[in-house]
């Protein structure tokens, strides 16, 4: 029975026969060692292999199983198509990295800094775009708000650094010195570094001061203050309170004039609703708001 190999990207699954692979991999190992030697080991080979899936998978992100199907697009094909998208999406990656890089902001957070300043650059001296473009180099400690799955390689890197500009944004409409006090107040309630996402922590501390009726830019709460959060939610479920938080972000990002990337914020609302929930069963408001 032929050996079939599943390409999934995104929803879809794109299937070929092991022989139709071969042909590409062939073509990419002579590159490897030009054509001085017809040996490899196994773990090259099998990186090769990757990296020949990796770029069809590339290629059928780019243009979907309609290419494939009307030009009866054969895997070799669909891997140098996909080679040309992944040195495309590399360029449009390192455009993104050097307009967030321009006024970068790291609000004195250590993991936020090693890895936008130390680590980004590492990766585009260093990313093997032809023989493992599946390999994205940085382990990317630093959390943007999205979740990325199974992605690898640039397209990992592209959306995260996409990710991090949007939320570079939201944080300038907000003072610098403001959010690196916050930031010093959460270290010196947590005896610890601070290793989250930034923008989450502004978020939440944004919905605070609009729920107390204070300046949004604030990002200041006292005790008086989530007693009127506590009255603000209470009795609601989590799915009211879900409903209320993603109503408030639309808000905050409205008014900071980004509307095209409201959604983007909004998906934080059900993670938040959750917490606000669990926070005032166990009396932990002002924890959760770092008062």
């Amino acid at each position: 029975m032929t050996e079939l190999v599943r390409i999934r990207e995104g929803r879809s699954v794109m299937e070929y026969r092991l022989e139709e692979l071969l042909p590409a991999a062939a073509g990419l190992t002579e590159k490897y060692t030009s054509k001085e030697s017809s040996s490899i080991t196994y773990e090259t080979a099998q990186m090769l292999m990757e990296a020949v899936i990796y770029c069809i998978g590339l290629c059928e992100e780019s243009y979907g199983g309609a290419l494939r199907s009307k030009r009866g697009l054969r895997a070799e094909e669909a891997y140098s198509i996909g080679y040309e998208k992944v040195i495309e999406k590399t360029y449009e990656a390192k455009a993104v990295y050097d307009r967030l890089a321009m006024d970068f902001e790291d609000y004195g957070c250590v993991n936020y800094r090693d890895t936008m300043v130390s680590g980004m650059p590492q990766f585009f001296l260093r990313y093997d775009a032809r023989f493992c473009p599946q390999d994205h180099i940085l382990t990317l400690d630093y959390p943007t708000m999205n979740r990325y799955g199974e992605k690898s390689g640039i397209r990992l890197i592209y959306e995260y650094l996409c990710d991090a500009e949007r939320e570079q944004r939201l944080l300038r409409c907000f003072d610098s010195r403001i959010i690196t006090a916050l930031l010093r107040h959460v270290e010196a309630k947590q005896d610890v570094d601070y290793m989250e996402n930034i923008c989450s922590l502004v978020l939440l501390q944004s919905l605070g001061c609009l729920i107390s009726k204070k300046q949004l830019t604030d990002l200041t709460l006292t005790r008086t203050d989530t007693e009127e959060i506590r009255r603000y939610f209470s009795d609601d479920p989590t799915e009211t309170i879900g409903d209320k938080v993603q109503e408030m972000i639309g808000l905050i990002i409205q008014r900071a004039g980004m509307e095209p990337w409201k959604q983007y914020f909004q998906r934080e609302g059900n993670e938040v609703a959750v917490r606000i929930y669990n926070a005032m069963k166990y009396d932990a408001l002002d924890a959760l708001f770092y008062v």
